[in-house]
């Protein structure tokens, strides 16, 4: 990796950016399900992984309906998009229809599912936008050790029959696993093969009792390359980019090489801090206006509305079975949203 050639590449891939996708940023969160995972053996970088045996009963490991569908309503105030629905697996498609339809209604927008190999025929297709494959790293032999469950061929098929339904696509890859620069040709590759609309990096954050728990992570350059590599090969996907709170600093970089959305924040426990204020910092530095915010606690509190959002209302309609449940929870899912709000106040005070 020539880092000359990285830079002059980001700035290629910075204007062809602004070309096809605006000069706008925004961000992105993944709505999780739970925190148990069904594979009886999970990917090995996977925080899910360290949890397995401690749970004796999965079902204690899901979320309440309440919780996800008080999140999904917050998320739509502050101007985050879902960047999928996700968390584990071995989900029924009666429950994925039941959270996917009041997700969709609630935030008047369709869906992006991540939630392993999926059975098309018992979706609701109508509110799913697209279809996002755990691809992790297209290293095989890579892949074959730290997810051996998630055979790729599986996922590749998957992906390509959601295209024949007219649903949009995407992968996940982290980066930081034990990849080689020559990967990056074969991840070029799997875009055009498979067609993606989106494509998600997460840059490796490592996880305490995994085999990567001393493993540092990628570089800012190595990062950028991936990035912008794939921006000049794809100038119309879109590009989501994941970091932590301790690398914030990856942020202006991420957006320069290419990036559309920043995505893999810990929402709560920096909304309206310093961190949340510095995310924001580092999308304007860049020269991008930012839709959404992680520091207006107005909006937070649905006292404002806010003026840039990604969000465009849709139609949507759910069973009338969804509309009734939707209807019980109110109250429960009214109390969620105070719970989530008066504890990022007592946060910010603290």
């Amino acid at each position: 990796m020539d880092p000359l050639e990285v830079m002059e590449n980001s700035i290629k891939a910075y204007k062809l950016t602004t070309k096809y996708h605006g000069n706008f940023v925004d961000l992105k969160r993944a709505l999780f399900l739970g925190w148990y995972c069904n594979l009886k053996d999970p990917c090995k970088f996977c925080y899910m992984s360290t949890q397995k045996n401690k749970i004796k009963d999965p079902k204690s490991a899901r979320r309440r309906l309440e919780g996800i569908l008080a999140e999904a309503i917050l998320m739509k105030r502050i101007g985050w998009k879902l960047e999928f629905i996700s968390g584990g697996y071995g989900y029924t498609p009666k429950e994925l229809n039941r959270i996917l339809e009041l997700v969709a209604y609630l935030q008047k927008s369709k869906q992006y599912l991540n939630v392993g190999i999926i059975d098309f025929e018992k979706l609701n297709l109508d509110l799913v936008e697209g279809i996002v494959g755990a691809v992790e790293t297209v290293n095989e032999d890579l892949h074959r050790y730290l997810c051996p469950q998630k055979p790729l061929d599986k996922t590749k098929d998957m992906l390509l029959k959601a295209k024949e339904y007219g649903l949009k696509t995407g992968i996940t890859i982290i980066l930081g696993l034990g990849e080689k620069e020559k990967d990056i040709d074969k991840l070029l590759d799997l875009i055009e093969e498979l067609d993606l609309d989106r494509i998600t990096f997460y840059s490796l954050n490592p996880q305490k009792n995994t085999i990567f728990e001393n493993r540092s992570s990628i570089t800012t350059l190595e990062y950028m390359n991936w990035i912008s590599t794939v921006r000049l090969n794809f100038p119309k996907i879109e590009i989501i980019t994941g970091t932590w709170v301790d690398k914030l600093s990856n942020i202006g970089p991420l957006i320069m090489s290419g990036s559309n959305t920043i995505t893999k924040f810990p929402l709560f426990s920096i909304y309206g801090k310093k961190e949340g204020i510095t995310v924001e910092k580092e999308i304007r530095s860049t020269g991008r206006l930012l839709l959404g915010t992680f520091s207006d606690i107005e909006v937070l509190k649905g006292n404002k509305k806010l003026e840039n959002t990604p969000y465009v209302d849709e139609e949507i309609v759910i069973s009338e079975e969804n509309m009734k449940l939707l209807e019980s929870l109110r109250d429960a899912i009214n109390k969620k949203i105070e719970e989530y709000i008066s504890k990022i106040l007592k946060r910010i005070r603290s």
